[in-house]
């Protein structure tokens, strides 16, 4: 097994990785996510007075939010380092700031060893992403959209838009080499629109597919409303909404 360089480390931190265990107070296991109880807990302890607001839904639609930073973290890993992250939800924790005026967890890897691709990268990138996808994101937008009663849609856009915005803005990455951009280019078409859904842990389609359009004056508009207003004093909408605002008279 290999290991992350101390320079990919440093550069996954602004994925949110943490290097080290903090306090057990802030702490929260990735498979806590998937006890109905434990989520509950979490809503009414933590993530209400986070986001100013009671509605289980909208809870859940943030909480997905702020987990999707998984996602884009494994990926560029995956992508730009060629090194596969152990991030099934056994293996993570999450941790966060008390006086963080939001939930954003950072995350901790029991395990921190890698994987690297060996004569095959195709079927070595299936396996990544179905650890990070079936064995990890599905399940908690499962137990998430069950407890708060969100549509699923919603969460798996949430998701998305965080893997469409890491792949995007790595290829402006002028110091990466040529081969590198073309791997994370061939990488990006593969997982937003050709992967096969069992690896997501769907049956029906690409659950991330739909979600990928070409952006309109740099904007690409969400297909579904991540509820985000809902926490807003001012019922403030994310720039990507789909739902027009109606300016007061």
């Amino acid at each position: 097994m290999a290991e992350l360089t101390k320079v990919e480390e440093k550069i996954l931190e602004k994925y949110r990785l943490s290097l080290k265990e903090t306090s057990p107070q802030v702490m929260v296991r990735g498979s806590d996510l998937l006890n109905e109880d434990r989520l509950i807990r979490l809503f009414n302890d933590n993530l209400q007075i986070k986001y100013n607001t009671d509605k289980q839904q909208v809870l859940g639609s943030m909480l997905v939010k702020s987990y999707a930073f998984l996602a884009a973290l494994v990926l560029y890993s995956m992508s730009v380092f060629n090194k596969g992250i152990n991030s099934s939800i056994d293996n993570l924790f999450l941790y966060t700031e008390e006086d963080d005026p939001f939930w954003l967890p950072s995350f901790h890897f029991a395990n921190s060893e890698v994987t690297t691709p060996a004569s095959n990268r195709n079927e070595w990138r299936d396996e990544v992403l179905e650890v990070l996808f079936k064995q990890n994101i599905a399940l908690m937008i499962t137990t998430i959209s069950k407890v708060s009663r969100v549509a699923k849609v919603i969460l798996w856009e949430n998701v998305a838009l965080y893997i469409f915005w890491m792949y995007e803005s790595t290829l402006e990455d002028k110091d990466l080499s040529e081969e590198t951009k073309a791997r994370i280019r061939d990488d990006f078409s593969y997982v937003v629109m050709e992967a096969s859904p069992h690896l997501f842990g769907v049956k029906a389609k690409n659950p991330l597919a739909p979600f990928f359009h070409e952006k309109q004056n740099d904007i690409r508009k969400r297909s579904t409303c991540c509820l985000f207003y809902l926490t807003s004093k001012n019922n403030d909408r994310c720039n990507t909404c789909p739902i027009e605002c109606i300016s007061p008279n």
